[in-house]
Formats: C-alpha cells, sequence, structure tokens
C-alpha cells in the first residue's frame, strides 16, 4: 500500500466515523421528542383527552426525576409534543423544569432554571458590556478625526 492509499484509506475511516456519529447524534435527538404529537391548536379539553398517562402518575415519574417540590404544573405542548411540565423547587433551592411525555411517562427533558436576580443581574451586565463596547467604539473613532 503506498503513501497516498493509506492517506485515503485513513480519510475513508474518519469520514465513516463521522457519519456514524451524526447519525447517532440524530437517533438520540429523535428519541427525545414525545409519543403524542397533536395537530392543530387543540383544547385544553382536547389536551387532556389526548393524554394517555394521568396527572397523578407523571408527578411521580417527574419527582422521580428530580426530588423536591413543585410549584408549578401544566399539560402543555411544546414543539409540538403533548407533555407535563413541572417546576420543582429541590433540596439546595434551584429551580429545575421537567417536561413528561404525557403518552409514556417518559422524560422528554429537564433543565435547571435561573432565578430572577441571578438572570436580570446577567442582563444588566451584558446592558454594561454593551455600553462599553458602545463608548469605546466612540473613543476609537474620535481619536481618529
Amino acid at each position: 500500500m503506498t503513501i497516498r492509499s493509506r492517506q485515503l484509506s485513513t480519510l475513508g475511516f474518519a469520514a465513516g466515523l463521522a457519519l456514524g456519529f451524526l447519525t447517532s447524534a440524530g437517533a438520540e435527538e429523535k428519541a427525545a421528542s414525545g409519543s403524542i404529537r397533536p395537530t392543530g391548536e387543540p383544547s385544553a379539553i382536547e389536551l387532556t383527552a389526548l393524554a394517555k398517562l394521568s396527572f397523578q402518575d407523571a408527578v411521580k415519574a417527574a419527582l422521580t426525576a428530580v426530588p423536591g417540590m413543585i410549584i408549578k404544573a401544566e399539560l402543555e405542548v411544546e414543539d409540538g409534543n403533548l407533555l407535563y411540565s413541572f417546576e420543582i423547587v429541590g433540596a439546595d433551592k434551584t429551580i429545575t423544569e421537567v417536561e413528561i411525555d404525557a403518552g409514556n411517562g417518559k422524560v422528554l427533558g429537564t433543565e435547571i432554571e435561573k432565578p430572577k436576580k441571578e438572570a436580570a443581574r446577567e442582563e444588566a451586565m451584558k446592558q454594561g458590556k454593551h455600553e462599553q463596547n458602545d463608548k469605546k467604539g466612540k473613543h476609537d473613532s474620535e481619536d481618529k478625526d
């Protein structure tokens, strides 16, 4: 085998690995979609009729995934999936949103929510940086004149 053919062989192997990785990553993304995908804009009563999982079973699934106290719960369609969404306060006082499939009880996702004070502080810091950058830009242009 020549050096050139070894390079092409190695390149082909790497491309095959990358393709396999992208294919498996896509499969994981599809696994996160819900088992019930309503069409149109169903009413709250229609959503309850579509849900195969009881609210009590959804609560159990959510608290198993993230132990704590539920402070908010709703049955909703998000990204085309019918799901129960719970906000749970954990022992460490963080709030976590847990999404439970309304058809089979699987956890579709969890997300730690930032406290409002922290989110407001981050936003203020971003605004401050933008203002500083704007001022720097003005000073830079003033220096050039």
